[in-house]
Order: structure tokens, then C-alpha cells, then sequence
């Protein structure tokens, strides 16, 4: 067999053991400073009490105080998934890339200060020229289990990553 050959056996059984598989990471809290300097800093929220102003929220809002921003919840995902998945178990996570999102829905508010965690689960691996695509049904939820986000995230595993697992089972 060659060593492509090889290779490609070997991570295609390595990536269909990952099919189906879900992680969840450890609970995190956004508090109203962290959503105050995203607005700063991005743009997104400022200037939206419903952001950005406790006392208005909680007075005129409909969920009680100030909600975080949606993409401030897709940066969140972003780190929770680096903490949790790891690398897919041995593959070189330098190339694995962020190839984007095929769905991704915005289904309920995130409070500020609320408890919230990710739940990701692989559910298709592509073969994709000189290396795989996989995706991952990926949500962000609130303690009570109301996923505030929901998506499927893809990335795209290269041959140097796929190279890099290979690498990795030999002692």
C-alpha cells in the first residue's frame, strides 16, 4: 500500500471512530464588562440598551436585563470548542482549518451573567481534495438546557493534519 494509501486508511479510521461523538465543555459566564468591551470593541450592540444598559433592560426588555450579542456567543463557541474537542485526538490542529458555517440560528437569548456551555457532536466527515471536511452540530445552552445557539460548523482537515495523526501513532 502507499504511503497516500496508507494514510488515508488510517485517517479515515480514525475520523469515522470521532462520527457521532459529543463533547461538552465546562460552564462559562459572560458578564455585562465583558459585553460592555465587545461593543467597544467590534461595534456589534453599541449604542442597544438591550446590550449595553442593565437598569433599561430590566425595565423595558422583555427577558429581564441585558442580553449578550449574538457574535460575542459565536466567540464564545470558538473557545469553548478549542477547550473541549482539543484537536480532533491527535490530528495537528495547525492544520485544521475554520472553513465556516453551513446553518448557523441565533434560537434564544443569552442573559448576561447566565450560565452557558457547548455541546458538540461530529456528524459528517467529506473527503475533500488533499484532505476532509468535517462537521460538527455544534449549540451553545443555558443551564436550564434552552440552546440560545445552534449550527453546523465545518472545518477542514489538510493533508498535514491528517499526516500529522499518522505521525502521532507511531512511537
Amino acid at each position: 500500500m502507499s504511503e497516500r494509501g496508507a494514510l488515508d486508511h488510517f485517517a479515515s479510521e480514525k475520523l469515522n471512530a470521532l462520527l457521532g461523538q459529543e463533547y461538552v465543555s465546562p460552564w462559562r459566564v459572560i458578564d455585562q464588562e465583558t459585553v460592555n468591551h465587545y461593543a467597544v470593541v467590534s461595534g456589534d450592540g453599541e449604542g442597544e440598551w438591550i446590550h449595553l444598559d442593565p437598569e433599561r433592560a430590566a425595565r423595558e426588555g422583555p427577558y429581564a436585563g441585558t442580553i449578550v450579542p449574538g457574535f460575542l456567543q459565536v466567540a464564545n463557541l470558538t473557545r469553548l470548542h478549542g477547550e473541549t474537542v482539543r484537536g480532533f485526538g491527535g490530528f495537528d490542529p495547525n492544520h485544521i482549518l475554520n472553513y465556516g458555517f453551513d446553518r448557523l440560528r441565533f434560537v434564544a437569548p443569552l442573559p448576561v451573567g447566565a450560565s452557558f456551555r457547548a455541546r458538540i457532536r461530529i456528524s459528517e466527515i467529506r473527503p475533500r481534495s488533499e484532505g476532509v471536511i468535517i462537521k460538527q452540530d455544534v449549540a451553545l445552552e443555558r443551564e436550564d438546557g434552552t440552546p440560545t445557539l445552534v449550527g453546523e460548523w465545518l472545518f477542514y482537515l489538510t493533508q498535514n493534519a491528517l499526516q500529522g495523526a499518522l505521525e502521532a501513532k507511531d512511537p
